[in-house]
Parts: C-alpha cells; sequence; structure tokens
C-alpha cells in the first residue's frame, strides 16, 4: 500500500531568515560651490572683490594647507574636515568662475577704434591713480579709497575708475599742482568715459558674460565668508600662542591696514599744525 505523502505547507518553504531592508545610502550634500547653490545665494554676494582675485585664490588655497595641519586644534571648535576642504574648494571654484567670466567678456568683441580707445583710457587710469597715490599719500582716507579704486581689470572697471578718480581729483583739486596730471587729462577722461560707454552697455548686457562675472563674484564672497570663520577659530584656538595664531590672518588685508595706520601716523595731528602756525606768525 503506497503511503500517502503529507503535503508540504507554503510556509516551510519560505526562508526562515528574515529579509534585510534594503540599504540605502547616504544622500550626498549639496556642492556650495556648483553653479546652482552661488545663483542661490543672496544679492549682496554679487558685489564686486574687494582684492585681486589672484590673492583671494593663493590666501584661500595657503589657509586650507594651515587649517589641515592644525585640525586636531580647530575639530573641538566647529571648524571640521569638509569645511576646512571647503576653503580649497571655493578657491578652485573662485578660479574656475574667474576664467570663465574673462573668456565670456573676449567675447564681446570691441571695434579696433574702441580697443585704442580702452588701452588710452587704461593708461590715464593709471596716471590718476599714481597721482593720488604722491599727492594724497597721507591721507589715510584717500588711500584706502584709492585701494577700492585701483582693484578690478576690463572695460567695466576701467571706465568706473574714471568715474571715480575724477570725483575724487574734484574733491582734492587743490592737491593736483603737485602731480604730473593737467587739466587736460581730466577733461579727456571725461571723453573717454563718454565715448566707450556704448561698449559697455554692450559687454554689460551680454548674458553669458553677465552670468560668469555674477559667479566669480558670489565665489569669492562666500570664500572669503569660510575664510574669516577659519581664520577667527585659529586665533581663538591658537590664542596663547602669538606666532600660531598670527598665521591666521590675511596677509594682504593686514598689509594694508598697516600702510593706512603708518599713512595716518605721518598725517599731522590738527592741533599740531595749528600749533606751528601760531609760531610762525
Amino acid at each position: 500500500m503506497a503511503k500517502s505523502k503529507t503535503p508540504r505547507s507554503t510556509a516551510s518553504t519560505r526562508s526562515t531568515k528574515a529579509r534585510k531592508p534594503a540599504s540605502r545610502k547616504a544622500a550626498t550634500p549639496p556642492d556650495p560651490t556648483s553653479d546652482a547653490a552661488l545663483l542661490a545665494l543672496p544679492a549682496s554676494y554679487a558685489a564686486p572683490p574687494d582684492i585681486p582675485v589672484a590673492i583671494a585664490i593663493r590666501e584661500l588655497l595657503s589657509l586650507a594647507r594651515l587649517a589641515r595641519a592644525c585640525a586636531d586644534r580647530l575639530a573641538p571648535l566647529g571648524i571640521d574636515a569638509d569645511a576646512i576642504d571647503r576653503a580649497a574648494r571655493f578657491a578652485r571654484a573662485l578660479g574656475r568662475t574667474q576664467k570663465a567670466w574673462e573668456a565670456a567678456r573676449a567675447e564681446v568683441a570691441l571695434a579696433a577704434s574702441e580697443r585704442k580707445l580702452l588701452t588710452e583710457a587704461e593708461a590715464l587710469d593709471a596716471k590718476l591713480l599714481a597721482g593720488g597715490r604722491w599727492a594724497l599719500r597721507r591721507d589715510a582716507t584717500a588711500q584706502a579709497e584709492l585701494s577700492r579704486i585701483s582693484e578690478g581689470s576690463g572695460l567695466l572697471d576701467t571706465l568706473q575708475d574714471l568715474r571715480d578718480l575724477l570725483a575724487l581729483w574734484e574733491r582734492h583739486a587743490e592737491h593736483r599742482a603737485h602731480t604730473r596730471i593737467t587739466a587736460k587729462d581730466l577733461a579727456r577722461a571725461a571723453v573717454l568715459i563718454e565715448k566707450l560707454e556704448g561698449a559697455a552697455h554692450r559687454e554689460a548686457d551680454d548674458v553669458a558674460a553677465a552670468r560668469a562675472l555674477m559667479l566669480r563674484n558670489r565665489a569669492f564672497w562666500a570664500g572669503h565668508e569660510l575664510a574669516q570663520e577659519i581664520r577667527e577659530g585659529g586665533r581663538y584656538a591658537f590664542g596663547d600662542e602669538p606666532t600660531l595664531a598670527a598665521k591666521f590672518v590675511s596677509r594682504y588685508r593686514s598689509a594694508n591696514r598697516r600702510r593706512a595706520k603708518a599713512r595716518r601716523r605721518q598725517t599731522p595731528s590738527a592741533s599740531a599744525t595749528e600749533t606751528e602756525t601760531a609760531a610762525s606768525a
């Protein structure tokens, strides 16, 4: 007599091991140096850089190297490896966006006559600036303004420089006699601004150039903001070691501050001037 087979239950055919939930990969954080992230920053980040871009890149990379070497002292303060890495990435983003802006700007072609006028405008810009450096050397406020004016390059920057320099020399007309700047130079600057205005509008209206400039400026200020945080953290971490704390200072900005202080010390005080005047009377 054949033995009847007991049917196996469906449950017995299933694996007794519980299935592991599918592993989820951690979401990659957004790249703060991407074009999308830079464009999402507030409008205040679109202001022009206040120091030369090449120097800003060099200082950001140098700061990242210093921070990596001091990572064990910075990490407890909240400045971790990711923040340090972002500083280096902002330096690279600044270099990338600067090159993109230069390339886009070059695409906005100038006529031969406009290129000739631009060359003349750049030479006149340098002459008006050099005259101010000399004649106003004891005026710390004027020197700071000249430093600001001297940053940047290209058509738009050159025309803005001439406008600012004309305004400066209007305020300090009495000092022009001690320079090589003539009334003809100032008149010519106004003419060059007018003649190159059309080319400047073409460059400003070019969508690619305008977007590239916006990205460059935003990369600069976002990197500057992060650098400030790392520098302040570094100076705090090494508050009891002044030599190391001093390494967390921007050399360029520090040198500018020292020069401004030196000029202020060279400027005679109002009381001293009054005393000398009274003595000579």
